[in-house]
């Protein structure tokens, strides 16, 4: 076969791989320290990266691979969702004399920490957290770091307080010491009705008035199906917001709806 011949049979191959796989990306996935063997979702529209490794005192070990993953999604402009977000653990563990539990400083409304499991070491201890996680992704990622949206990851296999305040405490110090060490994005909790509640006692009513504003909530789902994260969006949230996002499982991976009603 002439050697032209050849060559225009390769470009028209190699075009119609280039188009089939060039298909624009629908779905967002959020991946984290699970995700560390690198099989990461393929064509994302948008992706969240968790900066933890289990605990919010840990990293997550691929999180560099990870944000380089995100940053290659296009993100969606209606809804508008930015290509990449982030989220962090959350807990308050002060029962259990963690190491990085504080033993001073004044926390604002609380007043000073005294080491003891209070409302205002509560609070430092989210707010130290907080920014050590916020460190840890500015250090591969300054301006997603300080651009991106981020989530408080809040469910019940953490380890929490005894009482409802020391954990909304907590939760205020977690959102204060992102927006302290640089974060410029909205702050949002990632959970569930029940979990919420059974957490902060808080409903969606009442949420806004314990965070001083709205916060936008990211309903979680890992055993969801696309229809139920269809009908999360639909709910009046968690928070008193309408979601922002709604989580579902496809195969093995953890999949993101942007809902429509979020602003």
């Amino acid at each position: 076969m002439p050697a032209v011949a050849v060559g225009f049979i390769v470009v028209v191959v190699l075009l119609i791989i280039a188009m089939s796989g060039s298909s624009s990306p629908t779905t967002g996935y959020d991946v984290s320290y699970p995700q560390c063997s690198g099989s990461y979702p393929s064509n994302p529209l948008f992706g969240i990266v968790g900066v933890n490794g289990g605990l919010a005192n840990n990293a997550n070990r691929c999180i560099g691979n990870e944000l380089r993953w995100a940053r290659d999604t296009p993100g969606q402009k209606r809804p508008k969702q930015p290509h990449l977000s982030l989220y962090i653990d959350t807990a308050n563990p002060g029962g259990h004399h963690v190491a990085d539990w504080p033993s001073g400083g004044t926390a604002p409304a609380y007043g000073a920490c005294n080491s003891q499991l209070t409302n205002a070491c509560s609070y430092i201890y989210g707010e130290q957290r907080a920014a050590h996680s916020y460190r840890l992704a500015a250090a591969l990622d300054p301006i997603g770091a300080n651009t991106a949206p981020w989530w408080l990851d809040v469910e019940l296999m953490a380890s929490w307080a005894g009482t409802y305040q020391l954990n909304i405490a907590a939760l205020q110090g977690f959102i204060a010491g992102l927006h302290n060490a640089g974060a410029t994005g909205p702050v949002g909790i990632y959970s569930t009705s029940a979990q919420w509640k059974d957490i902060t006692g808080l409903t969606a009513q009442r949420t806004p008035t314990a965070f001083n504003g709205q916060l936008p909530d990211w309903v979680a789902g890992t055993e969801a199906t696309l229809t139920q994260a269809q009908q999360n969006c639909t709910s009046g949230g968690f928070t008193g917001v309408a979601p922002t996002l709604a989580q579902y499982r496809t195969g093995t991976l953890d999949a993101d709806l942007r809902c429509t009603s979020a602003r």
